[in-house]
């Protein structure tokens, strides 16, 4: 049997459902992963989800609310979902302590960082981080920025030095003790982390 992956999704008020981009599925069932939707449900349900899985990949989507991170709010933009926030954060810091394999992607980055106990920019122009557009008006399908890949493991599947697409206006600052910096955008901004310690967290 395939290795069952559970995705994380957005809602979808309008119709009071979920949503999530076909491309997330699509690469697991290429990868040879069954994917499995998870929709977001109580805290107390997480662990029946976790019994079943074999991995996690975390989606992006909207923002964090600053005081999940312990934070007040600044007066920059914030689309978060309150209730797929907490869902999220218990699902992570269950699957962290299960050592289940983890592949977190944008806003799931900083879902990573964020159960792990460390924080994020709110928004990364209000605190400086100008020089680059993080948030590219370009294609998605398209590379807007260079990355630098200190990670050997990572770099040695992709390049050291590589274009990505970019559409983030929030990101890693403070690193959570269990993370390590992967790789960076030439302003510093943090574009991707793992875990040593764990067989796969990235």
């Amino acid at each position: 049997m395939r290795p069952q992956i559970g995705i994380t999704v957005s809602q979808y008020p309008e119709y009071e459902g979920i949503k999530l981009r076909r491309d997330y599925i699509r690469a697991i069932e290429m990868a040879g992963g069954l994917p499995v939707l998870l929709p977001i449900v109580g805290e107390a349900l997480v662990g029946d989800y976790l019994k079943h899985l074999d991995g996690l990949l975390l989606t992006g989507g909207g923002d964090f609310a600053a005081e999940l991170f312990g934070e007040l709010p600044e007066p920059v933009e914030c689309d978060s979902e309150p209730e797929r926030d907490i869902f999220e954060l218990a699902l992570i810091r269950a699957a962290w302590q299960k050592e289940l394999p983890i592949l977190a992607i944008c806003r799931g980055i900083q879902g990573l960082n964020i159960a792990l106990g460390g924080s994020i920019y709110q928004d990364l122009p209000y605190a400086g981080f100008e020089r680059i557009n993080h948030r590219q008006n370009e294609d998605m399908k398209k590379g807007s920025h260079p990355v630098h890949i200190g990670d050997e493991r990572l770099a040695n599947l992709l390049g050291e030095d590589i274009l990505v697409n970019s559409s983030h206006h929030q990101a890693i600052k403070r690193l959570a003790q269990d993370l390590i910096t992967a790789a960076l955008a030439p302003d510093g901004v943090i574009e991707a982390v793992e875990a040593p310690a764990r067989d796969f967290a990235v």
